[in-house]
């Protein structure tokens, strides 16, 4: 019979030995499961050296691929995109700390870590910032990108004088940030597309799950899948195919903003960024959003509909006037009250040109002035365009080139333009004018009134991502209404009180 000792003794011995078993057990799985992850592992036997080789030739023997060798570990990075910081942070002082490392991952300490099965894998990495680690077993990336991008400042296409005061800079990452930092809700999708076959641009299509129209994310993810080009350096190089339409009229909406961006998403719509462009593209975009900033949100509703109609206004102004005082002037002069004809017929007494001539030749001065004043520096663009106007009208009328009046109606049409800010807007506006200006001077009032009838058809004939331009006029949709063309009041605290108490809300 086995004494209590001996029995104690065997039992220890038996325990001892199944945990020793269960240990080796576990690690060989473990060491089964990380060889079939990452099938690299073991695939090296052409020599660390080597592959340091093939990503020479493969970038064409550039000055700044930079390699390291430290113990086992080889690092691999383009020095022109890498910052030294983190790859000392995240890699080369953790390697004296892990002599004896079993996993190259051990020692990588990076957030963002990718393992590569293949060495074509890698160029695409260490062209986006990334750093190639690698020995003979095992081969990563660790994002180390360096901060090539300006700092958040404020809106200079979109100033306003209300509202937030930062704007988008080149970096993607930057850009998603400050739109999640409005909407913060786990529904937001970013879905991430590569366009351009050299420029291999990140091109990201959001908008949030169960707001956002299907219809809108369908459309949208078709035209960013047929786009082929062989660089996108900007996204305004994709209006072009975002804009189904060859209407000089904008189709997509241009933003810089960030709250015109979060907007647009809480109002199911879709918002297209890419990487290096401070810009954003917001569709569908109806010709109402280009009407209306952004900044009328933050202001009470009376004023903000006061400046919304005021702008209405401007627009009919800038594009009707010229064409409207030809047909007039030329054609129907009896609508014109006795004393105001006399004063237009004296003014224009001693000019040797036709009112059209005089009308084009001012609308193309004012318009080299107004490019010389987007292309000058801020510091002193304004000026020179406000003293090339001023000399130039002066002179005109001083040499019975145009006359007075011309100068006047002229200016007033390319002062309502300025109300706008979009560039793309004034762009089609000066297409229109142009036709009502050409109407007018054919066929007098009769021709002004068929070029507004049908550039009316052509708006209203006209699609953004499948749906009517026109929109929310035609068709008529009261609560998109209230939200773009005119500002409804919102009903203050006591009244929901008292609503409440009534019953009624």
């Amino acid at each position: 019979m086995v004494d209590k000792s001996t029995y104690s003794s065997l039992i220890l011995l038996i325990q001892f030995y199944s945990l020793k078993i269960s240990l080796s057990i576990s690690f060989l799985l473990k060491f089964y499961i990380f060889y079939y992850e990452f099938p690299f592992l073991g695939n090296t036997t052409s020599g660390d050296y080597m592959i340091y080789e093939k990503l020479k030739k493969t970038f064409h023997q550039t000055s700044d691929l930079k390699h390291k060798k430290i113990g086992k570990m080889n690092v691999v990075y383009l020095e022109s995109l890498c910052s030294s910081d983190k790859i000392n942070e995240y890699i080369l002082k953790n390697v004296p700390l892990k002599k004896n490392y079993l996993f190259l991952r051990d020692v990588i300490s990076g957030p963002s870590v990718v393992f590569l099965d293949d060495i074509e894998q890698a160029s695409f990495y260490l062209m986006n910032g990334y750093a190639l680690c690698y020995d003979k077993k095992t081969m990563l990336v660790c994002e180390v990108k360096a901060d090539l991008y300006r700092a958040i400042a404020p809106p200079t296409v979109e100033p306003s004088i209300n509202g937030p005061k930062d704007a988008f800079n080149e970096s993607i990452q930057t850009n998603l940030g400050l739109i999640k930092r409005r909407v913060r809700s786990e529904n937001l999708v970013n879905e991430n597309f590569t366009i351009g076959k050299k420029s291999q641009t990140q091109v990201s299509l959001l908008y949030i799950e169960g707001t956002a129209n299907p219809t809108y994310i369908q459309e949208a993810q078709k035209l960013l899948n047929h786009i082929s080009m062989d660089s996108l350096i900007e996204i305004e190089s994709l209006q072009g195919y975002l804009e189904a339409t060859n209407s000089p009229m904008p189709t997509a909406l241009k933003t810089e903003r960030p709250d015109k961006v979060s907007t647009a998403l809480f109002a199911g719509k879709v918002v297209i960024i890419a990487d290096n462009s401070p810009f954003a593209f917001i569709l569908p975009a109806y010709f109402a959003d280009f009407i209306n900033p952004q900044g009328d949100l933050y202001v009470k509703a009376t004023n903000a509909n006061f400046l919304k109609v005021l702008r209405f206004l401007c627009l009919i102004i800038t594009i009707v006037l010229p064409g409207l005082y030809i047909s007039i002037i030329n054609y129907n002069p009896e609508t014109i009250p006795l004393n105001l004809l006399l004063s237009f017929q004296a003014a224009r007494l001693g000019v040797p040109f036709p009112s059209a001539i005089e009308a084009l030749f001012m609308i193309s001065v004012c318009s080299v002035l107004r490019e010389s004043d987007i292309r000058f520096p801020n510091s002193y663009g304004s000026s020179i365009s406000i003293l090339g106007a001023l000399i130039l009208g002066e002179t005109a009328v001083s040499a019975n080139v145009v006359s007075p009046i011309m100068i006047i109606i002229i200016g007033i049409t390319f002062i309502s333009a300025l109300v706008f800010n979009s560039g793309n807007l004034i762009d089609g506006i000066r297409y229109y004018r142009l036709i009502l200006l050409l109407c007018s001077t054919i066929l007098g009032l009769y021709g002004f009134l068929l070029g507004c009838f049908i550039l009316l058809l052509h708006l209203a004939n006209m699609k953004t991502l499948s749906q009517p331009y026109l929109y929310p006029v035609a068709p008529f949709s009261s609560k998109y209404f209230f939200k773009s063309l005119l500002k409804k009041p919102k009903e203050s605290q006591k009244e929901k009180n008292l609503l409440k108490q009534e019953g009624k809300l």
